[in-house]
């Protein structure tokens, strides 16, 4: 298939833009990039002139919190962050049964490729649910045309055998991913966080994850609790005792790290450990700003994710960029090219460039530059225009998720007509 009259941001290391450019892909991948001159085909797609850049990808996102919007909570509302997660999450997810983790999942992929988003790195809890629940997520990532890389969060928050149930969940998805060698689906160990894991049960799951090769994705010194709770028991901080217990290494996705000190940050960078910023969430729960340019300096590899807040990743770059004051070189690289390079180490895929060899996942916006755009200013166009543009159109694997600016793939609103009624019998039991 060819795209032409495109102007194109290639995200190459000389950051190129090709003010009329096409691209041919085959097999899923890139395989010619260039001025349009070199469309050889009359039937090509004609961009007529809109931007074309990687797609986005979201290195952190909970999709199984999709139905609880607009959801009442019932009693006082939590003052604190342990009280949001134990009188709303943690309450939401015990209530989630097989059909409300597959269609939160699908109105969450949906939402993501309409803001060009073509990967999401998802971490999900269904603990009354939890046996299949990542097929159910799978099947809504496969039925939508989206990458997922997916796992399950293992925890003794609810006991024992539970916990055992999440071990196994991601040994099996894990397992499955290896055999089958899906292009869209991969998977990673999940993990809560250090505070509702025990000894015992988080070295049964890095002596599982750690024979998977898989890495793990966990969440890391959000809130001062997770610090707290560690030193306490084990007179280490939580980035101490996941590092001790093989837990953070290269393929490891550590979520949050707002609470992380100068030590935490060298252990990170000697090990490799991916780190993932959230900068909305962290602000709606009042947990604190995590150290984006002290990490980068350390030697941290940073990308970003929503946490599940927003399906709109181009929020939380201009979140990170309001809140952190970051310089543009940071925040281009947190939004754009860390991310690919988080993904290429982990799981191996080549995202986030338009050049030939590399996936064919890109997205089409209708944004006419009204300045010049050049390969040294990219950053302002990106925070002051890109980001609002409106999506047309979203290639994954090179077949299109969106065109027109609707998913080609499902019926939206048949989709969001049986959401609605499964949140109504979901919050109903919440």
């Amino acid at each position: 298939m060819w795209i032409k009259n495109a102007r194109i941001l290639t995200f190459d290391d000389a950051n190129t833009v090709i003010d009329v450019g096409a691209v041919c892909m085959e097999g899923g991948v890139f395989t010619q990039v260039g001025r349009s001159a070199a469309s050889p085909v009359a039937d090509a797609f004609d961009a007529r002139g809109m931007l074309l850049m990687p797609a986005l990808i979201n290195a952190h996102t909970h999709l199984y919190s999709t139905l609880a919007r607009g959801m009442p909570l019932p009693g006082k509302a939590p003052r604190n962050f342990p009280e949001i997660l134990k009188k709303l999450w943690w309450r939401l997810d015990r209530a989630l049964n097989p059909d409300d983790v597959y269609y939160s999942a699908l109105v969450g992929i949906i939402e993501s490729a309409k803001a060009g988003v073509g990967t999401l790195v998802d971490h999900h809890s269904s603990p009354n649910a939890c046996a299949g629940s990542l097929d159910r997520i799978a099947q809504a990532f496969e039925e939508v045309g989206l990458r997922g890389c997916l796992c399950y969060e293992t925890t003794d928050r609810n006991g024992a055998t539970k916990a055992r149930a999440g071990i196994a969940e991601n040994v099996r998805f894990i397992e499955r991913i290896h055999r089958r060698q899906h292009p869209l689906l991969h998977a990673s160990f999940g993990l809560h966080a250090s505070f509702t894991l025990k000894e015992a049960t988080l070295r049964r799951a890095v002596e599982a994850g750690l024979g998977l090769d898989s890495g793990f994705h966990i969440h890391v010194a959000e809130d001062r609790c997770d610090v707290l709770d560690c030193k306490q028991r084990f007179r280490r901080t939580p980035v101490g005792r996941l590092v001790a217990e093989g837990v953070l290494a290269e393929k490891s996705l550590a979520a949050h790290c707002v609470h992380v000190n100068a030590a935490d940050m060298a252990a990170l960078a000697r090990h490799r450990v991916n780190v993932v910023h959230n900068p909305q969430s962290n602000r709606n729960n009042g947990v604190g700003t995590a150290k984006v340019a002290e990490m980068t300096k350390a030697g941290v590899l940073v990308g970003l994710g929503t946490d599940g807040y927003s399906p709109r990743l181009w929020e939380e770059f201009k979140s990170a960029c309001q809140t952190q004051r970051l310089p543009a070189h940071q925040a281009y690289a947190l939004a754009f090219l860390n991310n690919r390079q988080i993904l290429k180490k982990i799981w191996g895929m080549e995202l986030g460039r338009i050049t030939t060899g590399a996936l064919a996942d890109f997205v089409l916006l209708d944004y006419h530059p009204p300045t010049p755009m050049l390969a040294g200013n990219l950053f302002g166009h990106l925070l002051f225009g890109i980001a609002q543009a409106p999506v047309e159109a979203l290639v994954v694997h090179g077949k299109f998720v969106v065109r027109d600016g609707i998913c080609v793939n499902v019926d939206e609103a048949a989709v969001a007509e049986r959401a609605r009624a499964q949140a109504r019998r979901l919050w109903e039991r919440f």
